[in-house]
């Protein structure tokens, strides 16, 4: 059902869409058709890492064969591109009060389609400043304090920053009150302004300092590795590709009526990225909400959790449900250690579908990334005491309601289906145990032809084209899929002994 805004009613108009990512490069060639695309042509290559423009070139002349390096673009429909080569956008963020302004500077970030590599409240101690010059991410965004608030941390981490030997750009976003001191110590650093991502207690203001990242982007990355010769050629600016894919939500949740709450994961090889388009906070759920409330449309990426490059990180964070599970195959986690060993080595590495230990390797593999972004992405309810008695308090997002999940990325593009639903609970103390907020009863879906990054691209320009076009594309994998949480008192650290995802490459 398509909702009764329009935007951008166009007619047979052709267009090109390009994602290069870290491992391939797509395109594909839409029409448009008043409210919708019909996909002509589409094309994988492997992304040319030294040189981008490479396999740009190379999916491109396979969606138009009057295309080339040298070639006349002047026939050439308009290009739309995006990127999540070099490693995606990298930010570290600095806040004050950890479920506050630190917490919002991460949605900001999450939002503008970049990866937090790392996260400080408070005073940065030579600690942090030591990760941070480690890491060097492309962007610190520092932050703390409202309008008129707080002004110490600022100024101090401020002052820790330009002794530092970090060489990327910092966006302040912070108390504005002493944004012409934060300019004199950070003089010599690469320093930019935003408006205060939380001018008042609890409000969030999130949009100015996407901007700002984005700006950054353009300026700073786009010159890597021959992205800038693209910009030159067809005189467009590209996004990461996370954040066309963060627009395609957008658009789907306004002009979709029938999907008002849905989910997105996107599961890779170095990380996974969770997206959501529902309602944070549902009054008449019995709970008080904590914290700040969290907008409709949201993004987590989780560096750590991924099918191949991160695949060590996984096997650290999840070793005791490995275990357990592999003790029902009568198996070692000796056995999925070697298995990992092989993908640090080749990473593009598929099992071979009669190497049963292999495919349920990677399904191990799967459901621990699955299980543990969703848990660091939904909100959790836990029973408080107040002086007027006990009381139900949710911190971050509730997806209770999310009636529709898609799965996108190589192995759930492949997956036959989302199954096994007993979810465990986190507890992080004896005397309070915290219940995610999961989804509790949907509808799995399947990006199986991974368009929605091409039309992600295209979602800033025409969003009624590319929700409509993108709900369409979708394969129903599986209806009326219900997930049962399970208390688990020896859960720790985030590592859930169970998950919701099984299947098969392709």
């Amino acid at each position: 059902m398509v909702t009764s805004r329009q935007k951008k009613i166009v007619t047979e108009k052709d267009f090109i869409s390009v994602d290069i990512g870290s491992t391939w490069t797509k395109a594909a060639r839409f029409v448009a058709d008043n409210d919708h695309f019909i996909l002509e042509k589409r094309s994988v290559v492997p992304t040319s890492v030294d040189y981008l423009p490479n396999g740009f070139f190379e999916a491109l002349k396979q969606v138009d064969v009057n295309v080339g390096l040298q070639g006349n673009d002047q026939n050439l429909p308009p290009v739309f591109f995006s990127s999540s080569a070099r490693g995606g956008l990298r930010v570290a963020v600095v806040g004050l009060v950890p479920e506050m302004t630190l917490h919002i500077a991460r949605l900001a970030a999450f939002s503008a389609g970049a990866r937090v590599c790392a996260a400080f409240p408070y005073r940065l101690n030579k600690r942090n400043i030591g990760q941070i010059e480690q890491e060097q991410p492309d962007i610190l965004l520092l932050c703390g304090g409202t309008n008129g608030g707080n002004e110490r941390y600022v100024r101090e981490n401020s002052m820790a920053l330009a002794a530092s030997n970090f060489e990327g750009t910092i966006i302040y976003a912070g108390n504005n009150q002493v944004e012409d001191e934060i300019a004199e110590i950070l003089a010599e650093k690469d320093l930019r302004f935003s408006e205060n991502i939380m001018p008042d207690f609890g409000q969030l203001n999130l949009e100015p300092a996407r901007s700002k990242i984005r700006e950054v982007f353009l300026d700073r990355i786009v010159s890597g590795k021959g992205l800038d010769t693209l910009v030159t050629r067809f005189g467009i600016q590209p996004v990461p590709t996370p954040l066309a894919v963060f627009n395609l939500v957008e658009a789907i949740g306004k002009y979709r009526d029938d999907w008002q709450n849905f989910a997105l994961i996107d599961m890779g090889g170095a990380t996974t990225d969770f997206y959501s388009f529902s309602d944070s906070y549902h009054p008449d759920s019995g709970t008080v909400l904590k914290g700040v409330l969290e907008p409709k449309a949201k993004r987590t990426v989780e560096g750590d959790l991924g099918m191949r490059v991160s695949a060590n990180s996984v096997l650290s964070l999840a070793e005791s449900m490995f275990e357990n599970e592999l003790a029902q195959y009568d198996l070692k986690l000796n056995l999925m250690s070697e298995y990992i060993e092989k993908l640090n080595h080749n990473p593009s590495h598929l099992p071979d579908r009669k190497n049963a230990n292999e495919m349920l390797f990677d399904q191990l593999l799967a459901k621990a990334c699955i299980n543990n972004a969703m848990l660091r992405h939904a909100g959790s309810v836990e029973e408080v005491f107040t002086t007027s008695g006990p009381v139900l308090a949710q911190r971050g997002k509730d997806l209770r309601k999310i009636d529709k999940i898609v799965g996108s990325g190589g192995y759930l593009a492949a997956s036959d289906h989302i199954l096994n639903s007993s979810v465990s609970l986190q507890q992080d103390s004896e005397s309070s145990l915290k219940k995610p907020l999961f989804p509790t009863d949907f509808s799995y879906y399947v990006d199986a032809d991974y368009l929605w990054p091409l039309l992600g691209n295209l979602a800033a320009a025409y969003p009624l084209q590319s929700a409509n076009t993108a709900v369409a594309s979708l394969k129903l994998k599986q209806n009326n899929h219900k997930i049962k949480v399970l208390n688990n008192p020896a859960l720790v650290n985030g590592n859930c002994c169970s998950t919701i995802t099984q299947g098969a490459h392709s």
